[in-house]
Order: structure tokens, then sequence, then C-alpha cells
């Protein structure tokens, strides 16, 4: 049995669906499982940098209180609770008074998502949006870029933006979007109390139809002599805005 209280996941199809947001744990498959069986899995595990593991059946019955695994255990670090999928994201929203949420639309530079979660902890951010497939993944780089601020936050990764928008839309939220041909910050209105802030990847910036699902666009005036700012940057900007104007 495990040592430690990490959470345990098993089965092929549970294990499958959580390392899609997983960000640190083990992968232990059994050394006589069918081949290529959880070829998928040890793909995506791959891909999140989670180490995995090959044990005997034996070996993984000792480690593990759990008979049923069919040769597939995920082991996470529950130091890493405050990730959660969208499931637990909805749960949060009907039980919990949010005011102020940000979505991040496809920033896979982990040192620009760490800059960021630290400007989201010091501007009271309720929760940070990830799209589960467009995202760089919160690993140490992010943890330290963060200054550990992302231990304080709720990040929620999730499939589909446009769902999420909607939902929020209907839970009271009106939803901005930052975008270069916005209305410029310091004359845009941020008196309303439920808050969504989208901010897209640099260059690319915020995807058109996740754009049109946003109630107001906004831009950060410059002397524009480079296209656009850091996207960590132009958040802290934004979301100073929206502290001060609650003050």
């Amino acid at each position: 049995m495990s040592e430690d209280k990490s959470e345990i996941i098993y089965g092929k199809n549970p294990v499958k669906e959580k390392l899609k947001s997983i960000v640190k744990g083990k992968l232990y498959i059994q050394k006589d499982s069918p081949r290529n069986h959880f070829a998928d899995l040890t793909k995506k595990a791959n891909s999140r940098n989670i180490p995995i593991r090959y044990l005997t059946k034996t070996e993984m019955n000792n480690r593990f209180s759990v008979v049923h695994h069919q040769g597939v255990i995920l082991e996470i670090d529950d130091s890493y609770s405050f990730v959660i999928d969208e499931k637990e994201f909805r749960n949060h929203l009907a039980e919990q008074e949010y005011q102020n949420i940000v979505v991040l639309d496809g920033v896979k530079d982990v040192g620009n998502l760490g800059a960021i979660l630290r400007s989201c902890l010091l501007f009271d951010v309720d929760v940070v949006i990830l799209p589960r497939d467009n995202s760089a993944p919160i690993n140490e780089i992010v943890v330290k870029r963060s200054a550990g601020a992302v231990f304080q936050l709720k990040v929620a990764y999730v499939t589909n933006l446009v769902r999420i928008l909607d939902s929020l839309k209907q839970e009271g939220f009106w939803i901005y979007g930052a975008l270069l041909d916005g209305v410029s910050l310091p004359e845009a209105d941020f008196s309303i109390s439920k808050k969504v802030i989208v901010l897209g990847d640099e260059g690319k910036g915020i995807r058109p139809l996740v754009a049109k699902n946003c109630d107001f666009s906004i831009s950060i005036p410059t002397n524009q002599k480079l296209d656009s700012l850091n996207v960590s940057v132009s958040t802290g900007i934004i979301l100073y805005q929206f502290y001060i104007a609650k003050s």
C-alpha cells in the first residue's frame, strides 16, 4: 500500500480521464498487461511529464490496497489538490459566490502561466480556467514562477471554453475579452460585480469563436512601438483595474 496520503485512481477509463488534468503523480502499469493495451495512457502521461513505473501484479497488490485495478493505477500528489476538473468547477460555481474569474485561451508558455497565476492571487481572482488540451501544464516551473501563489488558487481544466463562458453568463457574469481593437482600458466600465476576463496567447490572441462569446472587448493603450505586451504583463494591468474598481 502507498505510504503517503496521495489520491489513488485505478481502472483504465478513470485513469484516462484523470490524466487529462493531473499535475503531479505517478502512473503504475502491470508488467504482464497485453501489448499496447495502455499505449494511450502512457502517451498522455509522457506528454504531461508523469513518470511511469512497471510492476508485477504481486507488487501492485502489495503496494496498493486495490484489488480490481485492471492493471493500471494513477497515484496523485495531493499537494496539487488546487487543480479541479470541469465537474468540480461547476459544483464550486453553484456553491460559492465567485466575483472574479480569469480564462486563459491557449497560453502555452509555463513562465507566463506562472506569472499570471501570481497576479491572479494578488488581485483577488477566485478561479483560473484553462482549456484541457490547449494550455501549458502546471508543473514545477509554473509553481516557481508563481512564487507558490498557485497553491492558494483554484485552477480548473475544462473541455470547451465557449460552453463554460455560456454557463458563466447564465450565473450572472459579464465576460471581458482582451483584444487589440477593444475599448481602451481606462474607459471600460468595471463596476459590474461578477466579472470574467479572457486572455489569449501572445501573437494568436483569443480564438475567434471564444472572442465572439465575450460581452465586452478591452485593450491596453500603449505607444505601439511593439505589437503587444507580454500576456502576463497584460493580465496584471487588467486585473489591477478590476481590483481598484471594487474599492
